[in-house]
């Protein structure tokens, strides 16, 4: 599946193509250091490998490769919470440091958003943003995405206690 945007920016289905240029790209710990310990650091080329794997099972897809002007610049995909969650999907992100200032996580929120809410029967979609990643809040703002909760001392991140800013966009509530 290729979900296209403007500007060379489009979400495709993880596949074959994506596994050399995914592992040096997400080997990073500035893209680490924003987001959830579950995400490998440092990321292998066995991540690479499940990962990729993991998302060709899922129909409809839930989550996307980032590609810019044909090359993997990052991901964004959601999960669905459970049994009396599941009518919210939290979202997650990241674009590669060599595709950073180019509008494209922007981009990327809006095309997922979209195709979230007509692929999928759920209520809301959010997203938890450490206090100290600014530019995660701003592209959720400018996707449409409002300030819904903060979580104080939310998260301890390398040692340091933090606080969890939420986000959120509900059904009927985004634009087109």
């Amino acid at each position: 599946m290729n979900i296209a945007g403007e500007r060379g920016i489009n979400l495709v289905t993880w596949n074959e193509s994506h596994f050399h240029q995914l592992y040096p790209l997400a080997n990073n710990p500035k893209i680490a250091m924003n987001l959830r310990d579950s995400f490998p650091q440092p990321y292998t080329i066995h991540d690479a490998r499940h990962w990729i794997e993991h998302n060709q099972k899922f129909n409809p897809p839930q989550n996307f490769a980032i590609e810019f002007e044909g090359r993997l610049a990052g991901a964004i995909g959601a999960e669905r919470g459970k049994d009396e969650l599941r009518t919210n999907m939290e979202l997650g992100f990241w674009v590669g440091e060599p595709f950073w200032g180019k509008g494209i996580a922007n981009e990327a929120v809006k095309l997922y958003t979209k195709y979230i809410f007509e692929k999928f029967d759920i209520q809301r979609l959010y997203a938890q943003i450490y206090d100290f990643n600014g530019q995660s809040m701003n592209v959720l703002e400018k996707a449409g995405y409002i300030p819904e909760a903060i979580l104080k001392k939310g998260f301890i991140k390398n040692g340091v206690v933090g606080d969890l800013f939420q986000y959120v966009i509900v059904r009927g509530e985004q634009n087109s």
